[in-house]
Formats: structure tokens, sequence, C-alpha cells
């Protein structure tokens, strides 16, 4: 095996198909041992850190901290320190990354293998001189246009990207806020979700005064804040079971019907949603379902979510009650089969026993996928979710 070590972007998961570098934990010159953590790489949401397989010299960084790659491509070089930087150029410029690698082992170095261009192409059509000029003028080489011969970039080309020629879409009073990794995650999800999965949506009301009450006896003792939207998780645990063809996850041409419901909650952040799961919900009690999910919230925000964390997901709840919104229609999170949108509780005058009377309602919207949902199984999964809220008295 070679000396020279590529650092490419690896496959952590079936779906990934690129990374965002988050951090650089060595320097170029820093020497590396194998097991050191070398980088931190956000994908799927979740972060991971790429452990050196080889001992070596971080001898080159082509990725910047903020940079996205796709599967397979170069993100820095380990080779040994008596190795001279004409050879470390022709390796970087002969390199060609493979998007279908899954992350080595530690200790079994993937070997790079053929598949021409991708991202770090502007490295190679850069001279160190403007490699050395983007970095301090903060330009990515990556959205440079190069006008030398070969399509090679010149030191012109990024003063002029400094300068903004040629570029009429950005006003003076627009700031421009690249996508995040987390972003561009479900960018991408999303809009093939909503692309792909023939969506149909039924809306009914719920009336909640008996969950309201039930839910201040539980929290009279004060150990536990248990929320409405943990008891009403609570209660779509109990519905998965009474109707369990909603709890379903679409993988290729089979349907995978759950026997827990191991529900996925929409919790919101800064950088996106992030479907967070709780597993095996319907042995719980509403305490550990509202203490489940404030463990979750809590790791979402910190950003410390691992993989299992937000997989394995059978059902979807998103809550946006307590933001003000009265009713809404949710886009479902693949593989999962459905996902139940949540309003505000509001006060509505309703007809009790031919009377007029005040009670509090909450509008819930479930979208299905009609290729594994029909319109009646759907139905029947929210007259069981009503029939768990009214027993809650």
């Amino acid at each position: 095996m070679s000396d020279i070590y590529p650092i490419a972007v690896p496959k952590w998961g079936i779906e990934m198909v690129e990374g965002t570098i988050n951090q650089w934990n060595k320097q170029e010159g820093d020497p590396v041992a194998r097991g050191d953590e070398v980088f931190e790489m956000e994908s799927d949401k979740i972060v991971n850190v790429w452990d050196s397989p080889v001992d070596g010299v971080l001898r080159r960084i082509i990725a910047r901290e903020g940079d996205a790659r796709p599967v397979g491509a170069l993100l820095g070089v380990i080779a040994p320190a008596d190795i001279d930087d004409a050879a470390i150029d022709a390796f970087i410029a002969d390199f060609k990354g493979d998007d279908s690698a899954e992350a080595a082992p530690t200790g079994e170095p993937a070997p790079a293998t053929p598949a021409a261009g991708g991202p770090n192409d502007a490295y190679t059509r850069s001279s160190p001189a403007v490699r050395k000029l983007a970095d301090e003028l903060s330009v990515d080489l990556n959205a440079v246009t190069g006008t030398g011969r070969r399509g090679r970039i010149t030191e012109d080309d990024v003063r002029a990207a400094t300068s903004g020629d040629g570029d009429t879409t950005a006003a003076d009073d627009v700031e421009v806020i690249p996508l995040s990794a987390t972003r561009r995650t479900i960018a991408s999800r999303l809009t093939k979700a909503k692309q792909d999965i023939p969506h149909f949506y039924l809306t009914v009301e719920y009336q909640l005064d008996g969950l309201l009450a039930h839910r201040g006896r539980l929290n009279e003792p004060g150990d536990t804040k248990i929320s409405v939207n943990d008891l009403i998780i609570w209660c779509v645990s109990r519905a998965l079971m009474q109707e369990s063809r909603v709890n379903v996850n679409l993988l290729g041409d089979e349907i995978h019907q759950f026997r827990s419901a191991n529900i996925s909650v929409a919790i919101a952040t800064d950088e996106g949603l992030y479907p967070a799961t709780l597993r095996q919900v319907e042995n719980m009690s509403p305490a550990e379902v509202a203490a489940a999910t404030a463990e979750l919230t809590e790791k979402t925000r910190a950003g410390k979510l691992a993989k299992e964390d937000i997989s394995g997901g059978s059902f979807t709840v998103s809550n946006l009650g307590m933001l003000g919104v009265d009713a809404f229609t949710a886009i479902i999170n693949p593989p999962m089969g459905a996902i139940l949108a949540l309003g505000r509780g509001q006060q509505k005058v309703v007809v009790k026993d031919g009377e007029p009377a005040v009670a509090t309602m909450i509008s819930a919207t479930l979208s299905c996928d009609h290729r594994v949902i029909d319109g009646a199984v759907g139905a029947s999964f929210l007259a069981a979710l009503g029939e768990q809220i009214q027993q809650l008295q």
C-alpha cells in the first residue's frame, strides 16, 4: 500500500450522500497516530468523528470547516513527514474518489478507487498561491469559475469573487446565508418525500377537557411536568396498538409493520426539525414519556443526538400548537407511512345533548402515504386515537 493515505468522506449509513466538516481536530503538520480523532463531520443530522486508521502526519487539509463534500471526495492527506510536497501534490491531482465506499474500520484503510471530478476538483485546478489567496480572502474555490487555460482558477478569478463582479443577484440589503448541512438534508429529503409519496390528509377535532383534567391530577405531585403533547403521544401509542396498519415503514417493495410504537417526535431547533425517536411508548407511563421527550429535546439542542436517536421510528407526531398554530398538514418523513400534525387547543362552542356548551378542542391532521395506508385505515386510527383521548377523565 502507498505510504500516502487519502482522507475521503466515509459512507456512514446507507442513505448518506454527503457530509459537512464541522471541525478539524488536527491541523496541517500535526502528527497523527492510529485511533486519533482527526475531524468531525455532520451528516443526516448527526455528527460523526473520524478516527485515523494509520500513523503519519496530516500533510494536507483540502476541505475546510463548513465545507460539504460528497461521499468519496478527498478531504485531506496523511503521509510520513519524509515524503516531499511534490509527491503529495501529485497524489492529490491524481486522486479519484469512490462514492460507494463504506467507512473503513480502524486498522483497515480503504483504498482510493476511480470516480472523476467532484467538488474537490477546484483544488486540482488551482495553484498553491491561488489557494493561499482564497484562504486569506475567505473565498470558496468550488464557487469560483476558472478563466485560465483548461478552466484553471487564477488569482484574478479569486479577487473577482470577493468583489462580486458579474453577480447581480445579491443586493446590498440582502444577507446571503448558505444552507447548513442539516438544512440541506432536510431540503433534500422533504423535497423527495413530497415528490415521491402520494400524500392524502384526514382532519378531525378532539375534545381535550378530560385529558386536561387528567394532566392536572398527574402533575399535582410536581415530580415531572407532563405536557399535553406528552399525553397525546401516550394516547397515540395505544391507538397504534389498536390500528397497527398505520404503524408502518415502506422499504422498497416491503411494508414493515411494527409491533411496538416507536414514535418520532418532531423537535424544533434553529437548524430545523429533528425527528427524535421514543421507543416502545406503549410500555411507558405518561411521566416516562415526558422524561424521555425532555431528554431527547436536551440532546437535540445540544447537538448530541446519536444515529439511534433519529432512526427506527414507526410513526411521527408533530405539534405546533405551542407556537399558536391552529392547524396544519405535515410532510411524511420516509420511510414512515404517516405523520400526525397537531394544532393548539382552543375553547369552542359545541353541541352537547342538544345544547350549546364550551369545550377545549384540538385539530389533528393525519398525513398518510396512500401506497401503504388507505383512507379507511387512516380513519380507523383517528377513531382509535379519539377513544384513547376520551378515556382520560
